[in-house]
């Protein structure tokens, strides 16, 4: 547990030399950006606020939480031994790193065949994963080259020639590597049963666990591995890659890490923000953060990834101008904030972003993904194509890229490439709400609208609180005559954000007035009218205290469709008997002719409405 600012700068410089040592830089780097950003007036973690409010443990549940980490702790006399023998073999460690570093990783593992402290065993089996993933890694590249891949045209024909040499030496790699990874789970499932594994050990498991696809038991060996040792990143890292926020609670996430200090707070955030946008529970763990690391770039990004998914485009991009400021050549989030320039359209700022990244590291994923963005917004997809394809060429799997890469390829209007980049989003990260919602775009431009519900219904379980997904999901509803659902989805969606609360609610007042319900037809057409007024604009005179009648609607209402609305509400308040009611609704659709508002079919139809009504009263 921690105990002050003292205490967290003690383990967090112990984290940067253990993390080197076993050459896991990218932990080591967190670690130490932590570091220099702690804040000397830290106060004690007796003092942080709680992460979410729990119902108190039973007395048999809070014993058997404590058994579980008093057994995962490190025994004096194991840690020991295992002091002893790093002490030992320290000088073929140190070897075996500098081979490590130089990317020799079959030699750094046989230099530490005959080793078996659990620093040599990590460093030896971490080398061999390793080693595994690069010739896999050239198994795929050579398969993707012999079969031709997706070309921007669709024009790849594909591999339906005999199988030659290069293929069956490509498999045959491929088969190799399988074995490998199966030797190395083997041997520390072995380790783990003769209780001489430690808590990078199980980190390691964890990773080979994922590659093999068994996330439960990956997920397993990642918990009793932060347990351990909490100030491993990489280790919170693939925790948060093997968990499933849509099936397990927060609440018990939070309940099993109980007892460990301020990572969990930055694990939590982390978690929250890339699964659900940020909530309250977010803020909570974000508040410790900043309390703890005011300056640090990892705190800045997550509130700048908390906006982003808020759509609070504006706000993302201050922190992000203040985080360049911070790390002028961090370029960790840059793609993140080339997405929030091309949705604000900001040609000129994104241009300079590509030009800047371009500058310090032309071959980082990052870089390619920024470029692809800014010739995307310039509209030559093909080039934006290129980019996102050199951007997978450095990394297989960088999700962004693969995403990105099936939006261009829609915008070209070749969908089979288009779903084979999302299958490929999918396989990578298959809780990534961006993959199925382009699927689901995909399938409803094929007029497959069965298809695209299940995705959409795949993206809305991912992210419950995006109205976007819940007015696909419904759009594709009524395109398949089912009403009840899609009444159920536009209603869900008025429950999240704001952004498409006008096409919800036009959808369920049409829905309602097919289905013969006016009356929760007119709520929701009147529904429809407050939003425009709290956007701005009215038909006519509608908002007394609008600056001009010119701008008749708020930007996501459409002229015609609140014209229909009032000539709804006209015909239904007149059928209630309230007929000066009705003849407002139809004034509202006269008095905005002058300024351009509704088509001139509805004005007509509200002008016959009035001479209709004005006999029937007389």
């Amino acid at each position: 547990m921690d105990t002050g600012a003292a205490h967290i700068r003690s383990k967090l410089q112990e984290a940067v030399e253990e993390c080197t040592t076993r050459g896991l830089v990218l932990a080591a780097k967190w670690a130490a950006q932590q570091l220099s950003s702690l804040s000397i007036d830290a106060t004690s973690s007796a003092e942080l606020p709680v992460p979410l409010s729990l119902p108190p443990a039973s007395r048999e549940e809070e014993e058997e939480r404590q058994l579980n980490r008093n057994n995962e702790q490190n025994t004096p006399g194991r840690a020991a031994k295992w002091n002893m023998q790093d002490i030992q073999e320290r000088d073929r460690v140190v070897l075996a790193k500098c081979m490590f570093d130089l990317r020799e990783f079959d030699r750094a593992a046989f230099c530490l065949e005959e080793c078996t402290g659990p620093r040599a065993m990590f460093l030896r089996l971490y080398a061999r994963f390793l080693a595994r993933e690069r010739r896999a890694g050239e198994a795929r590249a050579s398969g993707a080259g012999n079969e031709g891949g997706n070309s921007v045209d669709g024009s790849g024909t594909g591999g339906m020639a005999a199988i030659s040499a290069e293929e069956s030496e490509r498999r045959r790699a491929a088969g190799e590597a399988d074995r490998e990874l199966l030797a190395i789970r083997d041997e520390l499932e072995a380790a783990d049963a003769a209780d001489n594994i430690d808590a990078f050990g199980l980190y390691l498991a964890g990773l080979v666990y994922r590659a093999l696809g068994q996330r439960r038991q990956a997920q397993a060996a990642c918990l009793r591995s932060v347990r351990q040792y909490e100030y491993n990143w990489s280790a919170w890292q693939l925790l948060g890659v093997c968990i499933d926020l849509v099936r397990q609670p927060v609440e018990q996430l939070t309940a099993e890490l109980a007892g460990l200090g301020w990572m969990r707070h930055a694990f939590l955030a982390h978690a929250l923000v890339e699964r659900f946008g940020g909530n309250e529970g977010f803020v909570v763990h974000q508040r410790v953060l900043e309390q703890l690391f005011p300056q640090s770039p990892f705190v800045l990004g997550l509130r700048a990834m908390r906006h982003y998914s808020m759509r609070e485009f504006e706000e993302a991009g201050r922190i992000f101008a203040q985080l360049e400021q911070i790390d002028p050549y961090g370029l960790e989030l840059s793609d993140i904030h080339s997405n929030i320039l091309f949705v604000m359209e900001d040609r000129a700022r994104l241009g300079a972003l590509a030009h800047k990244c371009a500058s310090l590291d032309r071959f980082r994923p990052e870089t390619c993904c920024v470029i692809g963005n800014y010739y995307s917004l310039r509209r030559e997809h093909e080039k934006a194509v290129g980019y996102f394809q050199r951007a997978l060429q450095l990394d297989n799997r960088y999700l962004a890229a693969w995403t990105l890469m099936g939006h261009e390829f829609i915008e070209l209007k070749n969908t089979a490439a288009a779903i084979d980049a999302y299958r490929h989003a999918v396989d990578v990260d298959d809780r990534d709400y961006r993959a199925w919602y382009g699927l689901g775009q995909t399938y409803e431009i094929l007029k497959m609208p069965h298809y695209a519900c299940a995705y959409f219904m795949r993206a809305a379980a991912l992210r419950p609180y995006d109205s976007r997904m819940w007015c696909a999901l419904g759009d594709c509803y009524e395109s398949t005559d089912q009403r009840t659902q899609a009444i159920e989805s536009y209603r869900r969606a008025l429950l999240g954000s704001a952004e498409c609360e006008a096409l919800a609610v036009t959808r369920l007042a049409r829905l309602y007035d097919d289905a013969g319900e006016k009356s929760r037809a007119a709520y929701y057409y009147q529904l429809l009218i407050e939003h425009a007024i709290k956007n701005g604009g009215a038909l006519g005179d509608m908002t007394a205290g609008s600056a001009s009648t010119s701008a008749s609607l708020g930007a996501s209402v459409q002229q015609d469709e609140l014209a229909a609305a009032c000539l709804f509400l006209a015909a239904f308040e007149h059928d209630r008997g309230n007929v000066q009611a009705a003849m407002r609704y139809l004034a509202q659709v006269v008095d905005g002719a002058n300024s351009g508002g509704a088509s001139q079919q509805r004005i007509e139809e509200a002008r016959a409405m009035m001479r209709a009504f004005s006999q029937s009263s007389n």
